[in-house]
């Protein structure tokens, strides 16, 4: 089965959503005729990794007007749209959520993210309220999880998806360029593990004075090569991805049925004292 997805690496103008919202139908604009199947984008799209704003810039699923945005695209396309994320208010409550909408520019459904970032200066914990939910999307008879950013650094939720027969990730963020190497070797090293494809999808651009994204949103296949890349520039990455490459390797290196989870769940687990 052949998927073609859009990825968007584009750069929030901070303080100003209509701008970006012009910015990304311009980066858009060359795709119309396409086909495409997915439209990706990255955490925080439309207003930029800044957690101070977060509340500020919150939005309702009743008043939202960058959902509103991405049901325009998802008509515009004739494509499903994985909406990133967006600062979403319920009540007294704050999510870092990532819209889904269909084809009909229909919102489906939410995926809130996980885990959050809330180190080396960012307090998003101070924010936002962590999600509790994994979400599968079923289409063409493949199964997409979703994660957001920080998510990546936490195995487990990879693993529990992979359970449930997932063969494409797709994570998206606002990653900083001072963590590149990272980036790169957990995304590779879900996708080997659980032997998926992986869709990773960055901002691009400024975060602060001294700090930046990284971009380098990427395609992974089940062996954890890169198969398209971008580098720092806002751009999209066009690309047909094959599913039957997870069902052939699966068969071949039947690695997910080795594992043990039911029996660790049993282990004895013993510390071994070494003395001087």
């Amino acid at each position: 089965m052949k998927l073609k997805v859009l990825l968007v690496q584009n750069s929030a103008i901070i303080g100003n959503k209509k701008a970006t919202f012009d910015n990304i139908d311009s980066l858009l604009s060359q795709y119309k005729d396409s086909q495409i199947d997915l439209i990706i984008l990255p955490e925080v799209w439309s207003i930029g990794w800044y957690c101070q704003n977060f509340t500020a810039e919150a939005e309702t699923l009743e008043n939202s007007p960058s959902i509103d945005f991405l049901k325009e695209i998802a008509l515009n396309y004739k494509a499903n749209v994985i909406g990133g994320s967006i600062i979403l208010k319920n009540e007294d409550k704050y999510t870092n959520t990532c819209p889904i909408i269909s084809t009909k520019g229909e919102l489906v459904s939410t995926y809130n993210k996980m885990h959050l970032f809330s180190h080396k200066g960012s307090e998003e914990n101070k924010y936002i309220t962590v999600g509790n939910e994994l979400k599968i999307i079923n289409y063409k008879n493949t199964k997409i999880g979703l994660t957001i950013c920080y998510d990546i650094r936490f195995p487990e939720i990879y693993r529990e998806y992979s359970k449930h027969g997932v063969e494409i990730f797709i994570n998206m963020a606002a990653w900083s360029n001072k963590k590149p190497e990272h980036w790169e070797i957990m995304h590779r090293a879900r996708a080997i593990e659980n032997q998926c494809y992986m869709i990773t999808v960055d901002q691009t651009g400024k975060i602060t004075d001294k700090e930046y994204n990284l971009g380098n949103s990427m395609i992974i296949n089940p062996w954890g090569d890169i198969e398209a890349s971008l580098h720092a520039e806002e751009a999209c990455l066009l690309y047909s991805i094959d599913t039957d490459k997870v069902n052939e390797l699966r068969k071949s290196f039947p690695l997910i049925s080795d594992r043990r989870d039911t029996d660790f769940k049993t282990f004895n687990y013993k510390e071994i004292n070494l003395y001087e």
